[in-house]
């Protein structure tokens, strides 16, 4: 939603922070925010009765019967991502807000058939799409996989394993199988934060990075999680210097 002349610090609080919790605790009492208040309570009763809640109901799912408005914020004035790196770059997302960091950084974004940001995404869809953008002429290709965080923020185990498993089996294998016509290409691995089931949020903790180089043989651990990472003992701090890390090895 674009609110024209509207205000920031609105204090309004992600719908994925407050899962299981009664939402009248977390509704913003900041007077600026009043507007979306009001509009959000409004919207209950627009939508209470739609023929798709009804559907909804009829078949034992849970109505979408409000509006939830958080994240507010102003277009960012960044510098292209080419003028930092040197490189032609593109990213692949399910996610408007990565979409969209993707094009005011000036990167080509895709929009691919099937992509949910959830376990039935179109996984072969974004590592297909990220190889065609190479063979285009893009040099660095942004993957951004959303299933794990969101079967996180659902508190389901059995989800959150199978959609990383899927991550490996259905991204990760087609690029690696794509990729192998260049004589070189580095691959870089991480989550952008960890998402514990425990709380259904996002925490703050180091994450786990994976490096990897056809051309370059390099000892590493032997598996990849947070406790072989911690053994490894390369720490990037501040984190987006890891970027830059990536490019020059």
């Amino acid at each position: 939603m674009i609110w024209k002349s509207g205000k920031t610090g609105l204090n309004l609080t992600p719908p994925h922070d407050i899962s299981d919790k009664k939402i009248t605790d977390y509704l913003s009492d900041s007077e600026a925010a009043s507007p979306l208040i009001h509009i959000m309570k409004e919207s209950y009763d627009v939508l209470k009765n739609h023929p798709v809640n009804q559907k909804r109901i009829a078949e034992g799912h849970r109505p979408a019967n409000s509006a939830w408005f958080w994240g507010e914020g102003t277009k960012p004035m960044l510098k292209s991502f080419e003028s930092l790196y040197g490189l032609k770059g593109a990213a692949i997302s399910a996610v408007d807000l990565i979409k969209g960091i993707g094009k005011c950084a000036g990167m080509n974004v895709p929009d691919i058939k099937g992509a949910t940001g959830y376990i039935d995404t179109n996984f072969e869809g974004k590592a297909q799409a990220a190889l065609t953008e190479l063979a285009a002429g893009c040099d660095f290709v942004y993957v951004h996989v959303e299933a794990p965080d969101e079967c996180g923020h659902r508190g389901e185990i059995a989800n959150k394993v199978k959609a990383i498993e899927l991550i490996d089996q259905r991204v990760l294998a087609v690029l690696l199988e794509g990729l192998s016509v260049y004589d070189d290409y580095k691959i870089l691995i991480l989550p952008d934060h960890p998402t514990p089931l425990s709380t259904k949020t996002h925490s703050g903790e180091p994450v786990p990075f994976l490096i990897y180089q056809k051309s370059v043989e390099r000892k590493g651990a032997p598996t990849f999680t947070e406790e072989t990472a911690k053994q490894a003992g390369k720490i990037i701090d501040p984190g987006y210097f890891l970027m830059q890390h990536f490019i020059n090895l």
